[in-house]
């Protein structure tokens, strides 16, 4: 697993890890002993000396989620159980129920997503993100694109909230976990999902058609472009329709991909551009940039879509750092000029603080770059 990957699989991507003194252990296990889990009044002590307090959040979880497993297997039901945890009302237990579920029917995945079903239903968004990411995600590991057929049900339940667990558990790229191999290498498998739900009328569940959509496309355009083209060309087939191909052609967009950008309904352009700075100069980090673009339009009034660039110093010359971004559609009025003003702020981040040095910006209309600035970083 990249270094990057696995800090963020270790760390929640963003999410703090739990410190002694505001832990919530001794409520984690209160709830266990109210269900009456083996062992319960231990588990605090447990954890702490499986070095808890020294792990990353999603190290915590798992390590939570195997001595729950362990005890789990020690009841008289084992089942009865798994339910009763399920069926707790504490939020912070039932956030480890579909790890433990993974676990104690991990050669069983069939019944593994029967017991996961229910509490895809659960309106907490912490529980939510645990059912796909370790309750469904590791059946879609061990059943491969088999999973999928299973997924369709899913796909076709009146929750929403079960509809989503069904696309967010098998993306190429998921939340707090890997890469689904399969799904990365192969993203055609999930077209059949895509299109039991590109209809569907929650939001909720479009956006994450359209996120897994962009998830692909970052390695297979060309099958996120098809489908994006042939929908349209088959017309509406829901009301989140159109929003999810605007998702889905997000990345290539800012990119500038052509073909994405005609099929958000950008056009070529008969603009010159030019570009200036209206912040003081020489340019502190964390501060706001000002930027004034202003575009001569030769031709009719037009809808284009703007992107824009920046980049600072590296530690390596000549390979700078950039961070591209997406204003998104702009209105450039017919046979004028017109000036659009840019604010962004540029700023130290905690692996990597600015350095001192020339820096640019970099501005793009429907993919094509029309104009390029330089102004200088001092601390």
């Amino acid at each position: 697993m990249p270094g990057k990957l696995r800090r963020r699989a270790n760390r929640g991507s963003g999410l703090a890890a739990e410190a002694r003194e505001t832990s919530s252990l001794p409520l984690l296990e209160a709830a266990c002993l109210a269900v009456g889990l083996p062992r319960a009044l231990g588990l605090e002590q447990e954890l702490e000396a499986a070095g808890y307090f020294s792990e990353g959040v999603v190290q915590q979880w798992r390590l939570t989620q195997e001595r729950l497993a362990e005890r789990v297997a020690e009841a008289e039901d084992p089942l009865g159980q798994l339910r009763a945890l399920a069926a707790s009302s504490e939020p912070r237990l039932r956030f480890h129920v579909p790890g433990v579920i993974a676990r104690w029917l991990a050669d069983r995945p069939e019944a593994a997503l029967h017991e996961l079903r229910p509490l895809a239903e659960d309106e907490d968004p912490m529980v939510a993100e645990a059912v796909q990411a370790f309750g469904v995600r590791p059946q879609a590991e061990s059943l491969g694109p088999e999973v999928l057929e299973l997924l369709l049900d899913w796909a076709r339940d009146p929750s929403e909230y079960v509809r989503r667990a069904a696309v967010e558990a098998v993306r190429p790229r998921g939340v707090w976990v890997k890469h689904l191999a399969w799904s990365v290498e192969s993203p055609a498998f999930l077209t059949p999902l895509f299109e039991e739900l590109r209809g569907d009328h929650s939001r909720f569940v479009a956006n994450a058609v359209g996120n897994a959509l962009n998830d692909i496309a970052k390695k297979k355009a060309e099958l996120v472009l098809e489908i994006c083209a042939r929908w349209q060309e088959e017309g509406e087939a829901g009301p989140w329709q159109e929003h999810i191909v605007r998702k889905a052609l997000r990345g290539l967009a800012r990119g500038g991909d052509p073909r994405a950008l005609q099929l958000l309904g950008f056009g070529r352009l008969d603009v010159v551009a030019h570009a200036r700075l209206r912040s003081e100069q020489p340019v502190r980090p964390n501060t706001a940039l000002v930027f004034e673009l202003e575009i001569e339009n030769r031709d009719q009034a037009t809808k284009a879509d703007l992107v824009y660039e920046i980049q600072t110093p590296g530690k390596v010359a000549g390979r700078p750092r950039k961070q591209r971004y997406r204003a998104g559609a702009v209105e450039i009025p017919g046979f004028c000029t017109s000036s659009f003003h840019i604010r962004e702020r540029i700023f130290d981040r905690k692996a990597a603080k600015l350095l001192d040095g020339e820096c640019a910006a970099l501005f793009f209309l429907n993919g094509e770059q029309l104009a390029e600035l330089r102004f200088p970083l001092e601390r």
